[in-house]
């Protein structure tokens, strides 16, 4: 599946940018569209790349990349492999299905384990992976905090999706994923 691309050696992030203003999402409005946080693992022109990627849901706008760093141009290679992760519409329209459901339910995803599995569940097969039976699961006060799940891929590579209170993190588990997880918590 092409969206793979999106997460083999590389960390992305998904929220909708508005869940601390405590705003109201109305996917009506034109300007919510889902934005996707992606840091490159690997060095492309002798640098991580830090971009925002803007997934339109409810226009027939483009996907936009940019460069969290507005003087840096985002490597060819990147863009395109964005590009075509999300080119394919059903697959496109598919995982911004289960994103919009997720996050419309956000605030109550982390109310029960059982909850946070079938989440994870449901995203994991965006990106053809296969959950390895290993969890981790962060309680304070006896509420759940942060529920992590570890996949596999066909070729028996590392991944994790990890839930917290306000985002969602797909990567594969890299050294530097894991080094990222450790400053992310």
């Amino acid at each position: 599946m092409a969206l793979k691309n999106l997460i083999e050696n590389q960390i992305i992030i998904i929220d909708d940018h508005k869940r601390g203003a405590g705003e109201i999402k109305d996917f009506d409005n034109l300007e919510n569209d889902i934005h996707i946080d992606k840091e490159t693992n690997y060095k492309i022109d002798g640098k991580r790349q830090k971009l925002k990627i803007r997934v339109p849901v409810n226009s027939d706008n483009p996907i936009k990349v940019e460069s969290k760093n507005k003087k840096v141009e985002i490597p060819n290679r990147l863009n395109k492999e964005i590009k075509k992760a999300f080119e394919d519409k059903k697959t496109r329209e598919a995982f911004i299905k289960d994103v919009l459901e997720t996050l419309a339910n956000y605030d109550s995803i982390l109310n029960s384990e059982e909850k946070a599995t079938k989440v994870l569940e449901r995203l994991s097969k965006h990106f053809d992976l296969k959950w390895d039976n290993e969890t981790i699961k962060k309680y304070r006060d006896e509420v759940l905090q942060t529920y992590t799940q570890y996949f596999v891929d066909n070729k028996n590579r590392r991944f994790f999706i990890k839930l917290d209170k306000q985002k969602i993190t797909i990567a594969e588990n890299t050294g530097y994923a894991k080094q990222f997880k450790k400053f992310n918590p």
